[in-house]
């Protein structure tokens, strides 16, 4: 017995040396991507001491397949040649990140967006070394971490039956298999989204008042918000949400228009806070000047120069309310189901098709079933679909091409997904 069982160690240790072997000759040949293989590891640990993911051995081996699939993504990417979608703002935050840290540049906390996350990449670079493959690691256990945040949401609608059907559906994504990889702020967008609505739920699980759970909202709406401008804008709106909703349920003011004054007022003096203390952006700013239409436009203008080829063709006129209430419609449906056939050029022009396909679908789905549903489950429900409705809004007002569209697509998309799983045919059959 005790023969044996030397002989099965010994299987094991060859076993482990065999599969990490590879990662050790790269890490001979990269030193400076020592980060990157310790994240490696991290993840693992994580992904095997999170409840959520080793409750059930579906879900367990649907986040190892992603994950697996996103780290050959990052060794390619890094190491063998740029894949398609890391070339433009991905290479720029590496190389102003690098360039930051090589030249001992003073890093910006104070600031939002883009800036925000090269310095925070640069920090990264200062006191582990510059490496591109780092960088995307740490996307990849950001993004990990997201679907945590996105089982969390499902559970507090029906459980954990779907659980490996979404993390499925949520990471294999080709857009988010790609732009989660690497150095780009979209896995840090997902998580402090998603972050934001789960605590933003919890109002309806708990019948009383919990500073906690209140606190971490704010922290992750406030994280979200200076990801991006346009995320700001969700932010604000958030909170608006979210405070009318505590005053109304939690301290039972039933005066609409009381609790709308009071949410308004404290949201002023929020924003006013971050401009005082130095944490101001032009979004906050045309907020606070009354100028968001002028900011819009300047947004929307900025992009034009952006894959001028997969440009809508359409304008938002932002003269006065008519008119914005007039264009925007072909706006908004011209975000969500471009490239329409006759707009096709290229083969990402395809798949551009083909997801906006899948994404109506989806929402058809939940439109379709959304009423099954009843009390608290209901609310919940609805209170999901509006928020990914709202975002996407907020998305189509700045984009005007659909090559960002497919980014800008990936924020929500774990809500509609949430909310159609459980009613699609093919996922009912298996279980």
């Amino acid at each position: 017995m005790n023969l044996l069982t030397k002989k099965r160690d010994y299987k094991n240790i060859i076993a482990l040396v065999t599969l990490l072997s590879p990662f050790l000759l790269l890490l001979l040949a990269n030193p400076e991507d020592w980060l990157g293989f310790i994240l490696i590891f991290l993840t693992f640990i994580y992904i095997f001491t999170n409840k959520l993911f080793i409750n059930n051995i579906n879900t367990t081996v649907a986040v190892l397949i992603v994950f697996v699939i996103k780290i050959l993504i990052t060794l390619t990417n890094s190491h063998l040649f740029t894949i398609y979608g890391a070339e433009a703002d991905a290479t720029r935050f590496f190389r102003n990140a690098k360039f930051m840290s090589e030249f001992n540049i003073r890093l910006d906390f104070m600031t939002s967006g883009a800036d925000l996350y090269e310095s925070f990449l640069a920090l990264v670079f200062n006191l582990t070394g510059v490496s591109k493959f780092s960088g995307e690691m740490l996307s990849i256990l950001i993004f990990i971490i997201s679907i945590t945040y996105l089982l969390k949401i499902a559970e507090s609608l029906y459980g954990s039956t779907y659980n490996h059907y979404l993390v499925y559906f949520f990471g294999l994504l080709p857009s988010m298999l790609i732009y989660t990889s690497i150095t780009m702020r979209e896995p840090y967008q997902i998580l402090f989204f998603l972050m934001s609505i789960y605590y933003f739920l919890m109002i309806y699980k708990q019948n009383s008042f919990k500073i906690s759970i209140l606190f971490k909202f704010l922290i992750s709406a406030f994280i979200l918000g200076l990801l991006h401008n346009g995320l700001l804008v969700f932010m604000f709106l958030l909170l608006l949400i979210y405070l009318f909703q505590v005053l109304k349920v939690t301290f039972k003011i039933k005066s609409f228009l009381i609790n709308a004054v009071i949410s308004m007022f404290v949201l002023f003096i929020l924003i006013l806070l971050l401009n005082v203390i130095g944490v101001s952006t032009p979004a906050s700013d045309a907020v606070l000047n009354g100028n968001i239409t002028s900011y819009i436009d300047s947004y929307r203008d900025s992009g034009i120069a952006i894959d001028s080829r997969a440009q809508y063709g359409i304008e938002l006129n932002t003269s006065n309310l008519f008119t914005i209430l007039y264009t925007f419609p072909l706006v908004f449906l011209s975000y969500m189901v471009a490239p329409l056939p006759w707009q096709v050029s290229s083969v990402m022009d395809i798949y551009a098709m083909l997801e906006n396909l899948m994404r109506l679908f989806l929402l058809i789905l939940v439109i379709k079933n959304i009423n099954n549903t009843s009390g608290k489950s209901k609310i919940m429900y609805n209170q999901i679909f509006w928020l990914f409705i709202l975002s996407e809004v907020l998305w189509a007002m700045g984009t005007v091409n659909w090559g960002t569209a497919i980014r800008h697509h990936l924020i929500a998309y774990g809500l509609i997904l949430v909310l159609s799983v459980p009613y699609m045919k093919i996922v009912n059959k298996r279980i």
